[in-house]
């Protein structure tokens, strides 16, 4: 009788370390999960920023959110344009970038590239419409600019991937080399 009622406290014994033990890791694992939780929504984007975008573009379809270094960016669909507005700190609309055809720049531009830089191939095309109401300087490609509306376009060969901007007069110049 004596050796049964030590082999169950040694079980019950055992048994409560096992539980204590589960019951720790449980709790690391929801303290990991809310300390996850926590950093996830510190890098949500704001509501007033979601807030500002609807009153800025209410007819937006497919809206997506996700917030970067310098801004909360918003990409959506504006009628048959996919389009990406960016918002600063104080969730103002800094301006939109969109994907555009070689053949949508200025001709003056078109003429330039093709004459300056003949050995690199159009690798993409995109323009920023700059909220002229802000004056927060817009960052693409890491490089800060000017508040203005600019096309830039990506230019590639087997030796270098560069930007080249062009301002809304049509006015060409080096933006950036990429590699």
């Amino acid at each position: 009788m004596l050796t049964a009622a030590t082999a169950t406290l040694a079980d019950t014994s055992a048994d409560r370390r096992e539980r204590k033990e589960e019951r720790a890791e449980r709790k690391e694992v929801r303290n990991d999960y809310h300390k996850l939780n926590r950093a996830e929504n510190h890098m949500e984007v704001s509501w007033f920023t979601r807030n500002n975008f609807a009153k800025d573009f209410p007819e937006a379809k497919n809206v997506g959110y996700a917030k970067t270094k310098n801004f909360d960016e918003v990409f959506f669909t504006s009628g048959k344009d996919n389009l990406i507005a960016y918002y600063d700190n104080e969730t103002h609309l800094v301006g939109t970038t969109q994907k555009l055809a070689f053949s949508d720049l200025p001709e003056n531009a078109q003429k330039e590239i093709h004459k300056k830089y003949s050995e690199y191939g159009i690798a993409e095309v995109m323009k920023f419409n700059d909220n002229e109401s802000n004056d927060t300087d817009m960052i693409l490609y890491g490089t800060a600019f000017d508040d203005a509306d600019n096309y830039f376009v990506e230019l590639k060969n087997d030796r270098k991937d560069i930007i080249v901007k062009i301002s809304g007069y049509g006015y060409l110049s080096f933006f950036k080399d990429l590699k």
